[in-house]
């Protein structure tokens, strides 16, 4: 043990009963009179703190003593006070001297009284004699502990293969976007392991100092969740692909799907519509149609045509859609530029120009490269745009939205024109209907031809009505379900913004007039705020 904590003994003599206080050694902890309170009060006697505090500060530090009670009492043999924790691991035993003639504890005293409390495992008999050999008392001694619970672990799967479907275009030391080595797809090859099952850890039990079994938390054995084309191995921890493909993790389910591979899509393919991923060698020509529950890769050049994916379009010589062409894809849009095209993706977009299309995305839109401008068209994200240009010097009209989900705008859009056209209709409808109804109302004759007219248009006018109310009670409903929170989205430009440029965040807007170069567009409250880079 370290140094000497202080500690306390009664003194018997024959005027009464004193209180003897030795202080602690250099590094040994102060009297706590909670305890020497609780010690006194076991004995029958009471504990005067003012008393008692009073004597210590003037003992100087030394060993001094304090009258507590009249009467003459018994020697007091030597004590202790034994804890166990609550988890029933530690046993800890605190020791009190005998008053000057009491008796010592002995050794055999403790450990009679462990048998007797049932403490039976885990005893350090190697502390027990280090007290009886040099007593410390008021220290806590651990003399008994159990071996602690080995929890386990759940099971686990290991995948083999890129699981993050968000990973972004590296640049080249020239400064120029790699589209070519992109790495988004994840091949596979028939007899791979694409996944691996760490067996649970059921760890050990425990023995608290009673000697009773404590068991380690349940645990959770791993399965793999997979479909079409893989299989298990004959020891249950692989998992193997049975056919050349590219391996997804959708949902923590494992896809294996077959990569349908063409040279170019044109006269010799015709559209193309595929259970899987689509490689094209070579180029997808103007009018043709290639559509994917998988993944698009294209290492060409993609006309004036229409590409449709589940998860990522990846173009590696660019699109120029002609005004024509068109890009949808369930997760992200990687081309080497856009132009002249439609896109929309429900990740991010990355490219090294985007020149007169509508792009609209979920995540961020970045333009770099050695190119890296926006110009012309309507960019629309949720995310942050990105670019080293926007807009150009010729003042071409370049329309940036940020901060607001596009898929909430276009049905609200579509579900106006639905309004709107309705109501088109009725206009139409109406001033026949009234004219028909006003002559009849005056008395005039009206042909049978003329009746079934009125007749007519006035269910339809009333149809009309009723779809419309609907109609509007759809937008409004609709309208209170979207989540509109504030956005922290921000337009980026490295090099120069050009008058022509307008930016929307959330529902704010600026209108460039003059070059902004080596900005950040915020918004702040009601505002637009312009900071530096």
């Amino acid at each position: 043990m370290g140094n000497y904590n202080a500690y306390f003994r009664l003194l018997i003599k024959g005027d009464g009963t004193y209180l003897e206080l030795i202080p602690p050694t250099e590094g040994g902890s102060a009297l706590s009179f909670d305890e020497l309170q609780a010690y006194l009060q076991l004995h029958g006697f009471s504990a005067d703190k003012v008393l008692i505090t009073k004597a210590i500060q003037g003992s100087n530090g030394q060993k001094c003593s304090v009258k507590i009670d009249e009467r003459v009492m018994q020697e007091i043999p030597g004590s202790y006070r034994i804890n166990v924790s609550d988890d029933k691991m530690i046993c800890t035993v605190r020791f009190y001297p005998p008053s000057e003639g009491g008796e010592e504890l002995t050794r055999e005293e403790l450990i009679k009284d462990l048998k007797f409390k049932k403490i039976s495992f885990g005893i350090k008999n190697d502390v027990i004699d280090s007290f009886f050999n040099d007593k410390h008392y008021c220290t806590d001694y651990v003399i008994a502990e159990g071996k602690p619970v080995r929890e386990g672990a759940d099971g686990e799967i290991e995948y083999l293969f890129n699981t993050n479907p968000n990973l972004k275009p590296k640049l080249n030391p020239d400064g120029t976007v790699d589209f070519f080595n992109l790495n988004l797809i994840s091949a596979c090859k028939e007899g791979h392991v694409v996944a691996k099952m760490i067996p649970a850890d059921h760890g050990e039990d425990g023995v608290d100092i009673f000697g009773a079994y404590v068991s380690p938390r349940e645990v959770k054995e791993a399965r793999f969740s997979y479909g079409r084309n893989l299989k298990v191995s004959e020891n249950g921890l692989e998992l193997i692909s049975e056919v050349n493909g590219n391996v997804t993790l959708v949902d923590d389910k494992v896809f294996v799907s077959n990569i349908y591979e063409v040279n170019d899509v044109d006269t010799s393919t015709g559209n193309i519509e595929y259970d899987g991923d689509i490689h094209v060698a070579g180029n997808v020509n103007a009018g043709f149609s290639i559509s994917a529950t998988g993944n698009i890769e294209v290492k060409g050049v993609v006309e004036g045509a229409f590409v449709k994916a589940g998860g990522d379009v990846i173009i590696a010589r660019g699109m120029n859609g002609m005004g024509k062409g068109r890009i949808t894809a369930g997760r992200n849009v990687v081309s080497k530029f856009i132009e002249n095209a439609t896109v929309q993706a429900d990740g991010y977009v990355h490219s090294e120009a985007i020149l007169h299309s509508k792009v609209t995305a979920k995540g961020d839109v970045v333009v770099t490269g050695k190119k890296g401008f926006i110009t012309g068209g309507c960019i629309q994200t949720l995310g942050n745009v990105e670019a080293k240009i926007i807009g150009s010097t010729m003042g071409v009209d370049t329309d940036i939205q940020v901060g607001a989900d596009p898929s909430i705008k276009i049905k609200a859009t579509s579900m106006q024109q639905d309004i709107a056209q309705c109501n088109k209709k009725l206009d139409q409808i109406k001033p026949v209907l009234v004219t028909l109804t006003m002559r009849m109302k005056k008395g005039d004759k009206l042909t049978p031809d003329q009746l079934r007219t009125i007749k007519q248009l006035s269910e339809e006018y009333k149809s009309l009505t009723e779809e419309i109310n609907r109609k509007m009670d759809e937008y409004d409903k609709y309208m209170d379900s979207v989540d509109i929170t504030e956005t922290d989205s921000v337009v980026k430009v490295s090099e120069c913004a050009y008058p022509g440029t307008r930016l929307t965040i959330s529902e704010v807007y600026l209108q460039l007039k003059t070059p902004t170069q080596r900005a950040r567009f915020v918004k702040e409250g009601a505002d637009i705020r312009v900071k530096a880079l």
